[in-house]
């Protein structure tokens, strides 16, 4: 519904904007929830986050914000229209910078008090690329066609709430079998999107060194191409 009046949106403004601002930068600062994606839902946790500040902001300086608001009694807003600068510092405050504040702190203290066991991935596309070093990844698509490449520093992953994909700079011919052939001469790397993936497979060999594969150029075949 937009506000048709000043006192309406003056309500949205009051009740909304505090718990938007707090939930904009928790999630800057925690990364996305998957709890908090649907529309309905952010708009319900952002006017309880709100409608708790204002609360907080009656409690404590209630008879110091009805004057501002009201002046002298004149009509709506009529203090505001009185000091307009004064309100507007009001509204920075409590608007913007106390939500902010309150999600940093909030941050903070999940941070003192997180544990090693506990990582709020939201996905396991996310907890499989999250932190990964340069290694080879192969893929059989649903169709049985294997794509094979080389996961380095060119290359990039999707992260939540985006739709899965990969792009890997450097593309491999593949064997029915899946195991890696020989590097694609001239290649510029492949893209891969995740729901044409049946499995994905990330190869580690021992000491992170580069699998040996079959026609591949000497740095590769040690180890000591680019990429690491």
């Amino acid at each position: 519904m937009v506000p048709g009046t000043v006192q309406q949106l003056t309500i949205l403004l009051i009740l909304v904007l505090p718990g938007v601002f707090h939930q904009a930068v928790r999630e800057r600062l925690r990364g996305p929830l998957a709890a908090e994606q649907e529309p309905q839902n952010r708009l319900v946790r952002a006017i309880a986050a709100g409608a708790l500040l204002d609360t907080l902001y009656v409690v404590a300086a209630g008879p110091w914000l009805l004057r501002l608001l009201l002046g002298d009694g004149e009509g709506p807003l009529a203090g505001v229209a009185r000091q307009p600068r004064q309100a507007g510092l009001a509204a920075l405050l409590l608007i913007v910078v106390v939500p902010s504040a309150l999600a940093w702190a909030e941050a903070a203290w999940r941070r003192r008090d997180a544990r090693a066991r506990y990582e709020p991935t939201p996905t396991a596309w996310d907890a499989l690329f999250r932190g990964r070093d340069s290694c080879f990844v192969r893929v059989r698509l649903k169709s049985g066609l294997w794509v094979g490449g080389w996961l380095g520093t060119r290359s990039a992953v999707s992260a939540y709430p985006h739709s899965g994909d990969l792009y890997l700079e450097a593309q491999y011919r593949m064997a029915p079998d899946g195991s890696f052939v020989g590097r694609v001469p001239g290649t510029g790397g492949v893209y891969v999107r995740a729901e044409e993936i049946d499995v994905l497979e990330v190869l580690l060999p021992p000491a992170r060194q580069r699998p040996v594969v079959r026609g591949a150029d000497e740095g590769e075949r040690t180890g000591t191409g680019a990429g690491q």
